[in-house]
């Protein structure tokens, strides 16, 4: 190599590379994190098709914060963005139907 090339300039210290590859590793770990952040966006932009993946009887009307299948309004607590798949079943089972005492449950008073 030239040795006109790097003219001028002192070779790195082993502190400087490993401050380089500290700055290098964190550049990395946020550029994943941003990507992730968008393909999460994306997903939760995502509009219902077709039947229930859970019934299979009714019309889709909802995408599943959690697992992102197209469900009805049986099968889904809007409440918590969440198919009745991806609640646990006892707590499934517990609000199937159901009209909780929202206040009581929660401590504050509900407004509908």
């Amino acid at each position: 190599m030239d040795d006109d090339f790097f003219s001028g300039e002192k070779p790195m210290t082993d502190a400087e590379q490993e401050d380089m590859n500290e700055e290098l590793k964190e550049w990395i770990k946020e550029t994943h994190t941003k990507v992730k952040e968008k393909e999460n966006d994306q997903k939760s932009n995502q509009q219902p098709t077709g039947f229930c993946a859970i019934c299979e009887d009714n019309k889709a009307k909802y995408v599943c914060q959690r697992c992102k299948k197209s469900v009805c309004s049986s099968c889904y607590f809007q409440m918590v963005g969440l198919c009745k798949n991806c609640v646990e079943k006892e707590t499934a089972d517990k609000w199937q139907g159901k009209k909780p005492d929202w206040e009581k449950l929660l401590g504050v008073k509900w407004v509908e």
